[in-house]
């Protein structure tokens, strides 16, 4: 799709959340850009309440070779232009907000937006987290494959910094041929805290998260409607798993402790006190702070979205991928490591309300939760290598975590190769090891 002649305007979003909610924005306003044939302006980053990550887009990613690799598709600025900036008195906040519903469609934006866009030179819409149906036509969906697996490269400090820890991790995995499992732990205190589950800390925890969940939250959980039953939320699978119960998990899927596993994560919730079990189980256990010298780790400290975009990378080139609670970074990384694996590649998800179940039975014996673990494998490895069904123009799950058919044009100059630097690929001697 060229550029058409004559745009209708500049197009300026604000993308709000972690690193993957903002990057699924980049991908609609590129997709929303294309649509509106308008010349987008480099998405502006919200400072998120619980993430407080200051950093903007190109401290996360290559701008240069964004705006370059979208080149004869969307027209990608840094700036409005000087006449523009001065209507606003140099401002782009003065720049009254447009709020488009979420999953708006494509003839809300063809119909609603674009005579605004055209009329005013400039439309600002924020927030822009979800504000595109994933229904849209082939050369829409094209924009957000080649946004997403082309255009967004993470800039030169996280590439270089997540190459190395690539490597080394494969370096520490030599006696399972380079390779090694990957684990998303969603354990942090604001996980915790917001699931309202309850562990093993007694009355001084409940209060603490208590404590929490007001000062973060600011009376979320206390309003009259909102009835919280932590025994209810835990048989249903939404508390966020201890170190311990994955570890149990992964030992009886016969994962020994020969395996190597990289612990994704933001700080652990009492840290020395949940991870003492599972390294017990698993000895071979790194994460980014154990890779990587505190030196290295010294320009991330405090932006949590540079420390994700590590995770991110290491987690890509996992032999296996566990996920054990939903979110933006798993639905990601799934469809991302689809897309550069050609679907060859593992993802563990979890049954977890029949894992909480075999978990509370005290009179299991280990050879029946490891049959129950094994079967829980089987199925998982079922469910993904299924690949939705995608009828034309009625997509209904996200393109972002099952990108093929829409994106599988592009694969053919991937070559299972992923340049984490433009001028070397950190990962080419050890590719074929690593899977």
């Amino acid at each position: 799709m060229k550029e058409s002649p004559g745009s209708s305007g500049y197009l300026i979003v604000d993308a709000n959340g972690g690193l993957n909610q903002q990057r699924s924005a980049i991908c609609n306003a590129v997709a929303v850009a294309g649509l509106l044939n308008a010349i987008l302006v480099i998405p502006r980053f919200e400072l998120n309440s619980v993430w407080r990550d200051p950093s903007q887009f190109g401290d996360i990613y290559d701008e240069e070779h964004f705006i370059n690799n979208l080149k004869g598709y969307v027209n990608v600025v840094r700036e409005l232009p000087e006449a523009l900036m001065e209507r606003y008195d140099q401002n782009i906040s003065n720049i009254p907000n447009f709020r488009v519903q979420a999953w708006a469609t494509v003839n809300y934006y063809l119909g609603v937006v674009l005579p605004i866009l055209r009329d005013q030179r400039v439309i600002r819409i924020a927030p822009f987290a979800n504000r595109l149906t994933m229904n849209v036509p082939s050369h829409i969906q094209l924009l957000r494959c080649i946004t997403n697996y082309k255009a967004l490269k993470f800039s030169t400090p996280i590439s270089s910094l997540a190459g190395k820890l690539v490597s080394r991790m494969i370096e520490r995995s030599s006696m399972t041929g380079g390779k090694y499992v990957s684990v998303h732990l969603r354990f942090e205190q604001d996980m915790v805290a917001f699931s309202c589950c309850v562990y093993e800390g007694g009355e001084a925890e409940k209060l603490k998260m208590d404590s929490f969940r007001e000062q973060e939250w600011k009376g979320k959980f206390k309003r009259k409607d909102r009835v919280i039953v932590p025994a209810l939320n835990r048989i249903e699978g939404k508390c966020p798993l201890t170190p311990v119960e994955v570890g149990l998990m992964l030992r009886g899927m016969g994962f020994d402790n020969n395996t190597s596993i990289y612990i994704a994560s933001g700080k652990i919730y009492q840290a020395e006190k949940h991870l003492a079990p599972l390294r017990e189980m698993f000895p071979l256990l790194y994460t980014k702070e154990s890779l990587a010298t505190p030196d290295e780790l010294a320009p991330f400290e405090g932006h949590s979205s540079k420390l994700a975009a590590l995770d991110y990378t290491v987690s890509l080139f996992s032999e296996v991928f566990v996920t054990t609670q939903g979110g933006n970074f798993p639905q990601f990384l799934m469809g991302h490591r689809r897309f550069l694996f050609n679907g060859h590649s593992k993802t563990i998800k979890p049954d977890k309300r029949k894992l909480v179940v075999l978990l509370q039975d005290m009179d299991i014996s280990w050879k029946a939760f490891k049959d129950e673990m094994e079967v829980m494998l089987a199925e998982s490895d079922r469910k993904g290598m299924m690949v939705p069904r995608v009828k034309k123009f009625n997509r209904k799950t996200s393109i972002y975590t099952y990108p093929l058919p829409e994106c599988a044009c592009l694969q053919s100059s991937n070559n299972s190769t992923f340049r984490l630097t433009e001028g070397a690929n950190v990962l080419n001697s050890h590719h074929e090891s690593t899977r």
